[in-house]
């Protein structure tokens, strides 16, 4: 059984079925946590959650790198487990950055989802809706810079409607910059050097998807092979549907897509006979 659930009551009600013998759940990570809890020695399970972060390194150009996270962070209105909305830069480069990320996300067209023209549609609820503002305002009392965004779309007076978001000077401890906001609000955390780029990129308790923004392939591998993420693109947001996808640490248990995706559905049987079988003598 594989799904997909904002309700833990939905997978827990599923998993109660005495025909389930295995599962796959996309799910927030306490919701994952309690449908885990009661059947986890009966249940292979796979669960994956949480948005992640750019690292953008020194020989980057700033407006491509704004531009490829306005498209990639306003996709489904930010409402993506693996979006990247954390972004972390060397401090000597912030202020350059945050002025091309507010230019991006301020000339994104938001608007009916049915209209060409729109690249950016609504939340999916008005319960979604308040959850953003309140990470929005948590953000403001914190002490972070809006650049941005972060209000409601004037012109728009029906639908669940968010302003593409871009917050400055995100201390790395910060709530915003901790917790999965599920909307499109991006938080800037500016650090010393590369070094500290990794190690702030690494110090959350969730990790399924990166990015290392650099024009240096051999600098991205190297950056690449010290996060702790599931994913790890360049230059981009970056997936392939035919590889394994999942999280480290508190962002999944096994994995989806791929060879290691089927694994877990399988169950090995070990037949011990005397002689050989028939068909295979």
């Amino acid at each position: 059984m594989r799904a997909r659930s904002a309700e833990p009551f939905i997978c827990a009600a599923l998993m109660d079925s005495r025909f389930l013998r295995n599962f796959a759940i996309i799910a927030h990570i306490d919701h994952g946590k309690s449908t885990l809890s009661d059947r986890l020695l009966e249940l292979t399970g796979s669960v994956t959650g949480r948005e992640m972060q750019a690292q953008i390194l020194d020989d980057m150009d700033l407006d491509e790198a704004a531009a490829t996270l306005a498209r990639a962070e306003c996709m489904l209105a930010g409402q993506v487990c693996s979006s990247l909305t954390r972004i972390v830069v060397s401090r000597g480069r912030h202020d350059e950055l945050v002025d091309a990320l507010a230019s991006a996300f301020s000339q994104v067209r938001v608007g009916d989802p049915f209209d060409a023209a729109t690249q950016m549609g609504p939340l999916v609820s008005s319960r979604q809706r308040d959850r953003v503002e309140g990470y929005i305002a948590t953000g403001i009392e914190q002490g972070a810079t809006l650049v941005t965004g972060g209000g409601r779309p004037k012109d728009l007076d029906r639908g669940y409607y968010v302003e593409p978001t871009v917050f400055a000077n995100v201390e790395n401890s910060s709530t915003i910059a901790q917790e999965e906001i599920f909307g499109p609000v991006l938080s800037v955390i500016p650090v010393e050097d590369e070094d500290r780029i990794v190690a702030t990129a690494n110090d959350t308790i969730y990790g399924l998807n990166a990015s290392v923004f650099t024009h240096d392939v051999d600098r991205a591998r190297a950056v690449a092979r010290r996060l702790r993420s599931g994913t790890v693109g360049h230059n981009a947001f970056r997936t392939d549907f035919g590889v394994a996808f999942g999280g480290f640490k508190q962002s999944g248990i096994g994995r989806e897509g791929g060879t290691e995706g089927l694994l877990p559905f399988l169950e090995t049987k070990t037949v011990i006979l005397e002689g050989a079988p028939a068909d295979y003598r």
